[in-house]
C-alpha cells in the first residue's frame, strides 16, 4: 500500500513599526493571531493506495489479448456491414463488441485509491475503484489481422503515415509498418461502441460509422521499444513454431524454434546482469526442444511453448 501525505500552510509575515519599538503586550497579540491564522490556513491529504490483488498468468494475459483482438475484429466488421447498409450485421458485431468489453471490464483488477484533505476544519473523503484504460494486443498468427484496418483508419485520419526510413528488420515491419506493442482503450471502445450502436437505432449510419472509426483513431495506440524487439521475434517465432507443429510440419517447427533462439540470444546481450541467466537458461532449453523435437507430441509441445510465452512476456518493458 502506497500513502502520500502533503502539507500546506500559506506563509504569515509580520512587520515592525517604524519607531523599531515594539510593545510586548502588542507582540504577544500578534503571536496569538499569527498561530490562529496558521491553525486555519493549514490544509493537509492523504492518499492511499492499494493495488490490485489478481496477478494474470501469461495464459490469462494471452486470453485478454485475444478479447481486445476480437473487439476490433467486430469494429472493422461493422464498418464494413454499413458502408454495405446492412445495419442489422453492423448492430450484431456491435453488440458482440460490447459482451467482449464488458468481460474485460468484469476481469481487469483494479486498484482501489482513498482521498483524504483537510482544511478550513472541513474533511473530504472519497474511494475511487480504478482499472487500467489500456489492454495489449501481442501478435498471434492464428488471429484475425485486425493490425491493417486499423491503420488504415489512422492514415485516412491523418494520425500516422509509413516510416520513410525503417527502424527495424523486415521480421519486425508488419501492415507497412514498425511496431511492437499494439494496446487498445477498453473505456473509449465501450463508449464510442454505445454511441454506435445508439445512432444506429436513430437512423443515423454516418454518425454510427464515425463513432466506431474512432475507436480505430484514437482508442488503438502502437508503440515501439527497440529493448523490446528481440522478445517479440522471440515470442512471434514460438507460436508459429507451435502452429507449424500442430499441421505436421516438424522441420519448419524447427526453424522457427531457431529463430526464438537466436533472437533471445539477441536480447540476452541488452537484459542486464540481473536478468541474463534466466535469458541464457530460456534459450538453451528452447534449442535443446528443437534438438529432440521428434520427442515431444503436439500437446506437450503447446504447453512448453505457452511457458516460454510467459516468460518473454514477463519481461517486456512496462
Amino acid at each position: 500500500m502506497k500513502i502520500i501525505n502533503s502539507k500546506w500552510t500559506r506563509p504569515v509575515t509580520t512587520g515592525i513599526g517604524k519607531s523599531g519599538v515594539v510593545v510586548a503586550a502588542a507582540m504577544i497579540g500578534l503571536l496569538c493571531l499569527t498561530g490562529l491564522a496558521r491553525a486555519e490556513d493549514v490544509i493537509t491529504s492523504k492518499v492511499h493506495v492499494t493495488p490490485p490483488k489478481k496477478q494474470f498468468s501469461g495464459d490469462e494475459w494471452r486470453a485478454i489479448s485475444l478479447s481486445a483482438n476480437r473487439v476490433l475484429k467486430h469494429v472493422d466488421k461493422a464498418l464494413d456491414a454499413l458502408a454495405g447498409k446492412k445495419n442489422d450485421v453492423a448492430s450484431a458485431n456491435i453488440e458482440k463488441g460490447l459482451t467482449l468489453v464488458k468481460i474485460l471490464n468484469g476481469v481487469l483488477p483494479g486498484s482501489k485509491v482513498r482521498t483524504e484533505i483537510k482544511g478550513a476544519g472541513i474533511t473530504y473523503n472519497d474511494v475511487d475503484d480504478i482499472k487500467p484504460a489500456f489492454v495489449p494486443i501481442y501478435r498471434e498468427f492464428d488471429l484475425v489481422d485486425v493490425v491493417s484496418p486499423v491503420k488504415a483508419a489512422k492514415q485516412a485520419a491523418g494520425k500516422t503515415t509509413t516510416p520513410s526510413t525503417p527502424k527495424t528488420t523486415p521480421e519486425y515491419t508488419y501492415a507497412g509498418f514498425d511496431y511492437t506493442g499494439i494496446k487498445l482503450n477498453v473505456r473509449l471502445a465501450k463508449r464510442d461502441l454505445l454511441l454506435a450502436q445508439d445512432l444506429i437505432k436513430q437512423g443515423d449510419t454516418k454518425g454510427a460509422a464515425a463513432a466506431l472509426e474512432d475507436i480505430q483513431n484514437a482508442g488503438v495506440i502502437f508503440e515501439y521499444s527497440t529493448l523490446d524487439e528481440p522478445l517479440v521475434r522471440a515470442m512471434d517465432n514460438l507460436r508459429l513454431a507451435e502452429a507449424e507443429l500442430k499441421n505436421d510440419h516438424p522441420e519448419q517447427a524447427k526453424i522457427a524454434l531457431r529463430g526464438a533462439v537466436d533472437a533471445l540470444k539477441n536480447y540476452e546481450k541488452h537484459s542486464g546482469a540481473s536478468r541474463v541467466k534466466e535469458v541464457q537458461k530460456l534459450h538453451q532449453e528452447i534449442d535443446k526442444v528443437a534438438k529432440n523435437l521428434a520427442q515431444h507430441k503436439s500437446e506437450s509441445f503447446s504447453k512448453k511453448v505457452s511457458e516460454w510465452w510467459s516468460k518473454c512476456l514477463s519481461w517486456f518493458s512496462k
